[in-house]
C-alpha cells in the first residue's frame, strides 16, 4: 500500500496552493490516468495523426490547463504564471543556445566553410555512408552534445549528412538515436551537477554510477544503429570493426572520466577520442564497397526560399568584372576553383509549384571531381567547432556564466505552491545568466567571423545567415515555448508528482520504473537537466522508503531520461528545421519511438541487475 502524504492545513498555508496527490475521487490510480491524458495526447497527435509539433504541444498545453484548474483545483493565477515561467525559460537559456549555434552553422554554409568540411569528409575518410554515419552522427554529434546540447547535434549533424547523400529522414532519425548516451554528461556535466544539488547526493558518486551504466549502451550503440540502417549483412557483418572502434573508444573514455575525473568532461573527451579513433582506423580499413551506400557531394535546396537572400548572395559572388568561373557559378554550373580548390555551386530556387516542394531539402548530385582540401581549407572547415569547444570549456571552468547572474523570484508562484509529496514550499526561481552558454557560443563566433572575412567573404553573409536562422527557428521556437509551458504547468500543478508517486508504489520493481520516470520527464522538457530537477528528489525519497540505493535510483532517472530525448518535441522540431522536414516531426517520432522504448527498458533492466544482482557496482555500497 502506497504511503500518501497528508494534505497540510493551518494558518501558515493561507493563500498557498496545496498540490493534491489524489484529486480525482480521492483515488491515486484514477488521478494517475487523468494526469496522463495531456501527455498521451501529445504523443498521439504527433505519432498517429501527424500533427506538427507546435500544434501538438499547444493542444497538450490547453488540455493540461483545463485538467490543472478543474481537476487539480489550481488557481488560475498560479496556472498562467507557471506557463509564463516556462515560456521565459524556453527562450533563455534554451533557444538562446540554439539560436547562436545554428547561426554559426548557417554562416559556414554561406561563406563556403561547410563546403570545405564535407569535402574533407569525402577525401580523408572512405566515401561510404556507413562510415560517415559513425563519424558524423555518433562521434561528432557526441562532441556537440558534450558542449551545447538542446537539439544542436540533431540540427547540424543531420544537415551535414544530407549534404553527403543521406535521405533527410534517415539522417535525423539515426542522429537522434545516437544522441542518447552523450546526453547525461552533456553541456559539460550540467545534468549531473544539477542532480547532485537537487538531491544532496555526492556528485562524484552520481557521476561514477552513470559511468557504470551508460558505457554499456555506448559500446554497442554504433553496431545497433548500423544494423538498422544498412541491414544485418551490410551493417553488422561488414562494419563491425569500425563500429567496435567507435563504440569502445567512446565507452571506455566515458567510463574512465565519469568515474575518475567527474561529470564535466566524459562526453566531450569521449566524443573527441572516438572521432580521432574512427577517422584514424578508416585510414587502414574500409568496409566492402556497396554502391547503394556510396556517399556523394550534393547540393541542397534552401529550406526557406528567399529571393532577396539569393540575389544578395549572387552579388557577393558575381560582379561586373566577374571571371568566367564566377559567372559559371552564378548560373548553377559546378566548377573546380584552382585558387581555392573548392567546388562551388549557387543554385537558383525551384518554383513554388515544383513537384518536389514537399521535400525542400532534396539532394542534387554535383557532377564534378572532388578536390582534396588544402591544410588551410581544413583548418577553416574545423574552425567554428574548435572555436566553440575551446571557448565553452574555458567559459565553464572559469565560471564566467556566474558573472551577473540574477535570481528572479517568479511573482505569484515563488513559495506560493506547496509540494505535498516533499512537504515543502515550491521555489519558483528563474536564474537569469546574461553570460550563459549561449553567450559563450556567441563569443566563439567572433574569432570565427574574423576568419570568414579573412577568407574573402563579404560581411553580408552574416546578415543573410541571421535572417535564415530566424526563419528556420520560427516553428521550433513555438514548439519549445509550448512544451516548456506544458512541462512547468505539469510540474507546478502537482500532476507530475501524482504520476511519480504512483510509479514509485510498485515496491521492488521500482528500479525498472525509475528509468521510466526520467523518460517521461525528458519527453516533456527535452532536457536531461530538467528531468533531473523534476524527479531527482522523488527518486531518492522512493528509494529510501523501499530500501534501495538512492545513488542508483537518482542516476537511473538521468540515464533513463536520455532515452526519450529522441522523441521529445523540442528536439524533433529543432532537428527538422535544417533539413526541409518542417511539420513532419511525427514521421520522425514514428521511426524513433520503438528505439526509445527499447533503450529505456534496457536501462531499467541494468538498474535492476545492479541493485539486486551486482550491488558492488554502486558507489559507496557496503
Amino acid at each position: 500500500m502506497v504511503n500518501i502524504p497528508p494534505t497540510p492545513s493551518g494558518p501558515e498555508f493561507e493563500g498557498m496552493f496545496i498540490q493534491p496527490l489524489t484529486p480525482i475521487g480521492g483515488s491515486l490510480i484514477g488521478s494517475f490516468f487523468v494526469g496522463l491524458i495531456p501527455l498521451v495526447l501529445v504523443l498521439v497527435l504527433l505519432g498517429i495523426f501527424r500533427v506538427p509539433a507546435h500544434l501538438s504541444s499547444l493542444s497538450g498545453l490547453i488540455v493540461c490547463i483545463f485538467i490543472a484548474i478543474f481537476g487539480w483545483h489550481m488557481p488560475a493565477a498560479n496556472c498562467f504564471e507557471s506557463i509564463g515561467n516556462g515560456i521565459v525559460f524556453a527562450h533563455w537559456p534554451i533557444m538562446w543556445i540554439v539560436l547562436n549555434a545554428l547561426f554559426i552553422y548557417n554562416v559556414t554554409l554561406e561563406c563556403g566553410f561547410f563546403e570545405y568540411f564535407r569535402r574533407w569528409m569525402l577525401t580523408y575518410t572512405p566515401p561510404d555512408k556507413r562510415v560517415i554515419l559513425l563519424i558524423v552522427a555518433f562521434s561528432f554529434g557526441a562532441l556537440l552534445e558534450g558542449v551545447a546540447g538542446f537539439g544542436i547535434p540533431g540540427a547540424i549533424c543531420s544537415s551535414l549528412m544530407v549534404s553527403l547523400g543521406f535521405d533527410p529522414a534517415d539522417a535525423l532519425v539515426y542522429t537522434l538515436v545516437f544522441d542518447t548516451t552523450p546526453v547525461a554528461f552533456g553541456a559539460l556535466g550540467i545534468p549531473v551537477t544539477t542532480l547532485a544539488t537537487i538531491t544532496g547526493l555526492d556528485v562524484m558518486h552520481l557521476s561514477a554510477m552513470m559511468g557504470r551504466q551508460l558505457p554499456l549502451l555506448s559500446l554497442f550503440l554504433p553496431l545497433y544503429v548500423l544494423t538498422f540502417y544498412a541491414g544485418f549483412r551490410a551493417g553488422f557483418i561488414e562494419c563491425w570493426p569500425a563500429a567496435l572502434v567507435a563504440g569502445f573508444s567512446f565507452a571506455f573514455t566515458q567510463g574512465v572520466f565519469a568515474n575518475l575525473v567527474g561529470p564535466e568532461l566524459p562526453d566531450l573527451i569521449a566524443g573527441l577520442v572516438s572521432l580521432i579513433s574512427i577517422v584514424g582506423f578508416v585510414q587502414f580499413w574500409k568496409p566492402k564497397y556497396r554502391p547503394e551506400f556510396e556517399a556523394s557531394l550534393t547540393a541542397m535546396k534552401s529550406t526557406s526560399p528567399d529571393i532577396e537572400n539569393m540575389s544578395a548572395r549572387s552579388s557577393t559572388s558575381v560582379n561586373n568584372n566577374a571571371t568566367p568561373s564566377e559567372k559559371a557559378q552564378s548560373e548553377g554550373t559546378p566548377v573546380v576553383d584552382s585558387d581555392k580548390n573548392s567546388i562551388q555551386q549557387i543554385e537558383h530556387e525551384a518554383n513554388g509549384d515544383d513537384a518536389s516542394a514537399g521535400k525542400a531539402n532534396a539532394a542534387i548530385p554535383l557532377q564534378a571531381a572532388i578536390v582534396k582540401p588544402s591544410l588551410r581549407e581544413t583548418l577553416l572547415a574545423w574552425s567554428p567547432w574548435i572555436s566553440i569547444v575551446v571557448v565553452v570549456i574555458i567559459w565553464t571552468f572559469a565560471k564566467v556564466n556566474h558573472v551577473g547572474k540574477t535570481a528572479v523570484k517568479w511573482p505569484h508562484l515563488h513559495q506560493e505552491v506547496y509540494i505535498t509529496l516533499y512537504g515543502k514550499p515550491y521555489d519558483a526561481i528563474w536564474n537569469f545568466e546574461p553570460l550563459a552558454t549561449g553567450t559563450a557560443i556567441l563569443v566563439a563566433f567572433f574569432p570565427f567571423a574574423g576568419l570568414v572575412l579573412w577568407d574573402g567573404n563579404h560581411p553580408r553573409v552574416f546578415w543573410i545567415s541571421f535572417k535564415k536562422t530566424c526563419k528556420q527557428l520560427f516553428f521550433p521556437d513555438l514548439t519549445v515555448s509550448f512544451i516548456m509551458a506544458f512541462a512547468y504547468l505539469y510540474n507546478y500543478s502537482g500532476i507530475v508528482y501524482t504520476i511519480g508517486l504512483t510509479l514509485s508504489s510498485v515496491g521492488k520493481a521500482f528500479p525498472f520504473l525509475s528509468a521510466w520516470l526520467g523518460w517521461v520527464a525528458c519527453f516533456l522538457s527535452g532536457s536531461d537537466t530538467s528531468a533531473n530537477s523534476l524527479f531527482g528528489n522523488l527518486q531518492v525519497v522512493a528509494a529510501r522508503e523501499i530500501g534501495l540505493s538512492a545513488v542508483l535510483m537518482a542516476a537511473t532517472n538521468s540515464t533513463g531520461a536520455v532515452t526519450s530525448k529522441m522523441i521529445s518535441p523540442q528536439n524533433l522540431t529543432t532537428g527538422v528545421s535544417t533539413i526541409g522536414l518542417q511539420g513532419q516531426e511525427g514521421k520522425i517520432l514514428r521511426r524513433t519511438i520503438l528505439h526509445s522504448i527499447g533503450m529505456c527498458c534496457l536501462m531499467g533492466a541494468i538498474a535492476c541487475i545492479q541493485q539486486y544482482g551486482i550491488p558492488q557496482m554502486i558507489p559507496g555500497y557496503l
